[in-house]
């Protein structure tokens, strides 16, 4: 039964139960977590998510979760009842919210790059750092992807995705990087792409410099001078510190900008959905929202 579920849902249906936990502490005081959960209680805990600003995405998430453990156990299932599906219809409407994320184009890219210096002294958390930023674009990561959250998501990428491939004179000429576990991989064979040396900012030469420093030490790809994996606050952190060095504004550049400004660049390129699709490794099209192309010669 446990392996009925996605490994990334398992966490997705904890986080559910703990916040409607919190909502019943804070709304009725002394009531404890039981099944069934009365559909009027439902209502309310949808209302206080509503309040609380939750994403219409995350709210339905939540509520599909509850729902499942209650047909699980063989209890009806509250979440299809007619009030509680118009509410999450009208949570949608009102709750929809523009992105308000920009893209980290390629001439943003390069000033992150060329700011990484000048809040770091670690010439090994230099090398990482644009390392992991321009890997990130390049690869169309997920932040997730290359760092650490506790038991949360897939593991980040281990050194031995990363393949070095050479041509007839041995040098160094590209990287192929093999995705075993992400977002979608569920039932799914592995997923590779090949990144080429560009002239400008070497994603392939970035990495090599610091995989030099790195060593070949089996585990995470992106580790600490511990050996610890980088966390993704750690990550977060020092990309909010060199877009406020860059001039822009930290609110609007997220870990995410990186595959944003990526779909934006390829679509840009004249790529096809069914490739950018591949390239990003979304399971739809719903990195149409993504697409920026007034944006990308920012």
């Amino acid at each position: 039964m446990k392996s009925s579920l996605q490994p990334s849902s398992l966490p997705t249906y904890k986080r559910a139960w703990r916040l409607y936990n919190q909502f019943l502490h804070s709304t009725f005081q002394g009531l404890s977590v039981a099944l069934p959960i009365p559909p009027p209680n439902l209502a309310l805990f949808i209302a206080y998510m509503f309040d609380n600003h939750y994403a219409p995405s995350t709210v339905t998430t939540y509520i599909s979760a509850l729902g499942y453990s209650h047909k699980l156990s063989g209890y009806p299932d509250p979440t299809k009842v007619f009030f509680i599906m118009q509410m999450l219809k009208g949570y949608g409407k009102l709750g929809a919210r523009l992105d308000s994320r920009l893209p980290i184009t390629l001439p943003i890219l390069h000033r992150i790059l060329e700011a990484a210096s000048s809040f770091s002294s670690s010439k090994y958390q230099i090398c990482q750092f644009q390392a992991m930023c321009s890997i990130a674009f390049h690869a169309f990561l997920r932040v997730g992807e290359m760092t650490s959250t506790t038991g949360l998501g897939p593991r980040p990428l281990q050194i031995h995705q990363v393949v070095q491939l050479v041509n007839d004179s041995n040098t160094i000429v590209s990287l192929k990087i093999v995705f075993e576990d992400f977002k979608h991989s569920y039932n799914q064979p592995p997923s590779s792409m090949v990144i080429n040396r560009v002239p400008i900012f070497c994603p392939v030469q970035l990495m090599l410099d610091y995989l030099a420093l790195r060593g070949n030490k089996p585990g995470p790809l992106f580790i600490t001078l511990h050996g610890h994996p980088v966390s993704r606050a750690n990550f977060t952190d020092q990309l909010s510190l060199a877009i406020k060095f860059c001039g822009l504004n930290p609110a609007r550049y997220k870990g995410h900008s990186f595959r944003i400004g990526a779909a934006s660049h390829a679509a840009d390129r004249g790529l096809s959905d069914a490739q950018i699709r591949v390239l990003g490794r979304w399971k739809s099209n719903a990195f149409h929202r993504y697409i920026r192309i007034p944006s990308v010669s920012t």
